[in-house]
């Protein structure tokens, strides 16, 4: 009982793999007493075998061999160690501790009798008991490692997001503002790379290439990892895939924990693309304008938006 309320509470620290294994362990050891309970023995003048209901009996085992019978108590259960000299111990007759089995009773003082050995209760096995207990503590740190519950945003110290605003009506006005007759699309221009577990955007286009776009990505925390760590990853491979060789990313200060402006002209058609990218904890904000506005104009809207589009989310 108390390996299965262990296991479980550790399924719940834990998900995916771990919990699977945490599941599958608590189970078995929750079923292991029932199935240990319904072993017998076979006892003949010449010798005793181990028997499971429905299955043949195990290898016999002479009288002659024995060296040892003794009682081990368990939190459930009740077993007779059968000892011989040979390196094997075996597990029989066994039940369930504070219910009467004449069944066990028999066997124990069958065996006592035949084996010519009192049944004498085992010693304490201090370094077993120790090493089960290391060995349990060790599980238990790994799994709660691999949940890493000090990571979650509800812990006093993260200031982290868990929810994401919706961009579309937030910034209809700025879109009618850079770009007059844009065209609204529910998705954002520029694409986070990297675990994002859940995107809000908005996309305004106007005739072929003008475009006004704004992303907010929102990263869960994973294995050993915290939802901040897992952004910071995504913001600096989404700021490689911008980049591209011919276009520089420069640092944009005050305006998140990290933010990178890359700007650039196009095709010498009049027109300036600014991409603004930048994380706050675990939240990812980009801003796409393609417009015939002048750099300077044109990065001062981006750093605008991202500004608002990070003051509407709130961190835990």
């Amino acid at each position: 009982m108390t390996a299965t309320a262990v296991c479980l509470w550790a399924a719940f620290l834990a998900y995916s793999p771990a919990m699977v294994m945490a599941v599958t362990t608590g189970a078995a050891l929750a079923v292991y007493p029932a199935v240990l309970a319904r072993s017998r023995l076979s006892l003949t003048a010449a010798d005793l075998q181990a028997r499971w209901p429905h299955s043949t009996a195990g290898p016999p085992i002479p009288w002659a061999e024995i060296t040892g019978v003794e009682l081990r108590r368990g939190l459930l259960l009740e077993k007779v160690q059968v000892i011989t000299d040979r390196p094997r111990v075996l597990f029989a007759p066994a039940r369930f501790r504070y219910r009467a089995d004449p069944v066990f009773d028999a066997a124990v003082a069958e065996l006592s009798r035949r084996s010519g050995r009192p049944v004498g209760a085992a010693r304490p096995r201090l370094g077993a008991v120790a090493a089960g207990g290391a060995v349990w503590v060790a599980c238990l740190v790994l799994l709660t490692a691999m949940e890493a519950p000090w990571n979650d945003p509800s812990w006093p110290w993260r200031h982290e997001a868990g929810r994401l605003p919706g961009l579309c009506s937030m910034f209809a006005s700025t879109a009618r503002v850079l770009l007059p007759p844009g065209d609204r699309t529910p998705d954002a221009d520029l694409l986070l790379l990297g675990s994002v577990a859940r995107q809000e955007g908005c996309t305004w286009r106007s005739g072929v290439v003008g475009t006004f776009s704004v992303g907010l990505g929102l990263t869960h925390k994973g294995p050993f990892r915290s939802a901040g760590a897992t952004a910071h990853d995504g913001f600096r491979r989404t700021v490689a895939g911008a980049r591209r060789p011919d276009r520089h990313a420069t640092p944009v200060s005050g305006l998140a924990d990290e933010a990178r402006e890359i700007i650039d002209g196009t095709g010498g058609i009049g027109l300036t693309t600014v991409d603004l990218i930048a994380r706050r904890a675990n939240v990812i904000v980009t801003v796409r304008l393609i417009s015939t506005a002048p750099a300077p104009d044109a990065a001062r809207a981006v750093e605008r938006a991202a500004r608002t589009a990070l003051a509407n989310v709130r961190f835990g």
